[in-house]
């Protein structure tokens, strides 16, 4: 028995015998984070049942970096659209939190940019003698105080936009035009650090996506060889639109995949196309559109594909493989019809909050540290990275600085939930409501449209029903009590910042959103989650706790008077901590300053209403 015993736990040890620890491993971190992917347009995110009309891309060279380490089946990241996500990345925290909702304005004159009081992890990382560098698109502010060399990187070469044209044949004669005065971030020079590169740098049929791969095989080979680790953020931004991409690598792809314009254009995407009131041909012709825009963005994927192999390929040759960490994801789901991408089985897609918007394809490959082929089965979000950059670079996180992920390495590796049973969130708003999504587990509770209850959520299994068919909140025996205890912790999780109005919208002429929040007819998110189990009922008499966060003391403050109050301080499991009551009062100072740092639950009870916050102690 003893033998028994001693062979069942060198079972359960053997990845981490084989494999090892990562935290404070050091070793240099490559972020592929791609632009509008679709879910299933890389070859390792396919299945058997994929519909061969979709149309399938060769992606070989991500492939083998995904059959050489660990694919994430459940990636999300925190938001739908390109601005936002990014922020949540850099950040590690959730854009709402920081009124990062919308995508910043496409201004270049732009005064917005994701708050220089929020320390990004490349700036860690710099800080812990890390080589950084930022390639491609940022869209996380344009201004002197927002720019990459000011977030962290040591150097930067890209687009500081939310895009770019892709031939200098485009967007030089606009920039020529206006004599260097345009303010539309697609059509103005490539930025090498804070400077314009000159005309002649490139040629005018050169390819962006090929550009930008070109510069980070540059970075590799002069930072391969220094006692410093680096640091490379490539973020191409392909394939987002506009759908361009050279002729000859069009024509080579059509070769190359004979039948791939004839199965498209039978596609169910393509087939079930709504005509577009302004289109003026015949609707073959606006379907046979589609099944060209298909074919341009597969070319513009298959092009990054090869990139992608020539980053790989510069890492071998500097011989620093086996002390590199490679990571692949995309910024959110795949733009469906014009903009080319396919997600299925995934439903929808950028900008919704059904799984196409978020799920996302995500990919880890550090060879002799990660295992091979194999599968992590957990919930990830993007947000998982900041802190698990931070335990392989053996760095502290910044004092005072919030975390909304999970360290994931080791988990990886044991194939282990980092979350137990914690949420992950999506919220997008749209005109006088927010759409929203909850996952937890194998489980995801979402809910659309302006319907303020908590009966309108709808429970899916996103494991064995990714594409969202059937709601089993009815069906399922406990159904009921885990949509309940996801908004629960819902509530709990977004009333520290339910009143964070957006910072900017995307555009300004006016933003159809603004007024609403403005004139506060855009209900907050307490509203989306439906006010549930009794939490949050102090709607018609609003209250604030400020400061948060706090040195030790912060005050709660009614609009209007409570005539019974009180207050409990807990911990984040659950245990009281502190109680404090009041009479006839419509504020109230709490006293915490005895308590350790970290994370408490505040939990309001007055004129038989309550409350639930979240309170932050430095």
């Amino acid at each position: 028995m003893k033998n028994l015993n001693l062979l069942l736990l060198l079972f359960l040890l053997l990845p981490n015998l084989i494999f090892g620890q990562t935290e404070g491993e050091r070793p240099n971190i490559i972020l592929i984070f791609v632009d509008d992917l679709g879910y299933t347009d890389v070859g390792f995110n396919r299945d058997a049942n994929f519909i061969e009309e979709y149309g399938i891309i060769p992606t070989p060279e991500i492939d083998a970096l995904a059959s050489g380490g660990v694919v994430a089946k459940n990636a999300h990241v925190a938001h739908p659209f390109c601005g936002p996500s990014r922020a949540a990345l850099m950040t590690g925290v959730y854009p709402h939190r920081i009124c990062a909702q919308y995508n910043l304005p496409n201004d270049l004159d732009s005064d917005f940019g994701v708050s220089a009081d929020e320390t990004f992890f490349s700036k860690v990382l710099q800080d812990n003698n890390y080589n950084t560098a930022a390639i491609g698109k940022w869209h996380l502010g344009v201004g002197n105080e927002f720019i990459p060399n000011n977030r962290g990187f040591d150097y930067f070469f890209g687009m500081i936009g939310g895009g770019h044209e892709y031939f200098e044949s485009i967007y030089e004669p606009t920039w020529i035009a206006n004599g260097g005065n345009t303010t539309n971030e697609y059509r103005v020079p490539l930025l090498r650090n804070t400077d314009y590169v000159a005309p002649s740098e490139f040629e005018n049929d050169e390819y962006l996506t090929d550009i930008l791969t070109e510069e980070t095989v540059n970075y590799i080979n002069e930072n391969g060889a220094s006692p410093d680790p680096f640091f490379i953020y490539l973020a191409y931004n392909a394939p987002h639109t506009p759908l361009q991409a050279p002729a000859a690598d069009i024509a080579q792809f059509k070769a190359d995949n004979p039948n791939f314009e004839s199965l498209v254009a039978n596609s169910p995407d393509i087939l079930s196309a709504n005509i577009p009131n302004n289109w003026n041909g015949t609707p073959e012709e606006y379907r046979a559109s589609l099944v060209e825009d298909r074919i341009i963005y597969a070319t513009m994927v298959s092009i990054m594909d090869r990139g992608i192999g020539q980053v790989k390929d510069a890492v071998d040759a500097n011989g620093i493989t086996d002390n590199t960490l490679i990571i692949f994801m995309s910024d959110n789901g795949g733009k469906l019809r014009q903009a080319g991408a396919v997600n299925y089985p995934l439903t929808a897609g950028k900008g919704s909050t059904d799984e196409g918007g978020h799920r996302v394809p995500m990919l880890f490959n550090w060879p002799n540290t990660l295992p091979a082929g194999a599968n992590y089965d957990h919930l990830v979000s993007s947000l998982d990275l900041y802190p698990s950059f931070l335990a392989l670079a053996d760095a502290a996180v910044p004092t005072g600085k919030l975390l909304e992920g999970k360290t994931i390495m080791n988990n990886l590796i044991t194939n282990q939930d980092a979350r137990s049973e914690e949420s992950i969130y999506v919220m997008r708003p749209f005109f006088g409501f927010h759409n929203g999504a909850v996952m937890n587990g194998n489980y995801k509770i979402s809910k659309k449209g302006n319907n303020p209850n908590a009966s309108a959520w709808k429970l899916y299994d996103i494991i064995n029903d990714p594409g969202e068919q059937t709601n089993i909140r009815g069906t399922l025996p406990n159904g009921e009590q885990i949509v309940n205890d996801i908004l629960e912790e819902a509530v709990t999780w977004v009333s520290d910042f339910q009143d964070v109005d957006p910072c900017w919208y995307d555009h300004n002429n006016p933003h159809p959103h603004e007024a609403l929040w403005n004139n506060g007819s855009l209900p907050r998110y307490e509203a989306l989650f439906g006010l549930p189990l009794g939490l949050n009922e102090f709607v018609d008499n609003p209250f604030r706790i400020f400061p948060n966060p706090t040195n030790g003391h912060f005050t709660l403050s009614f609009e209007n008077y409570i005539s019974e109050l009180e207050i409990d301080v807990l911990s984040q499991t659950g245990r009281l901590i502190k109680k404090i009551n009041g009479n006839n009062t419509s504020s109230q100072d709490i006293n915490i300053s005895e308590l350790p740092a970290g994370f408490y639950i505040v939990k309001i009870m007055g004129d038989n209403k309550i409350a639930i916050e979240k309170i932050i102690k430095l």
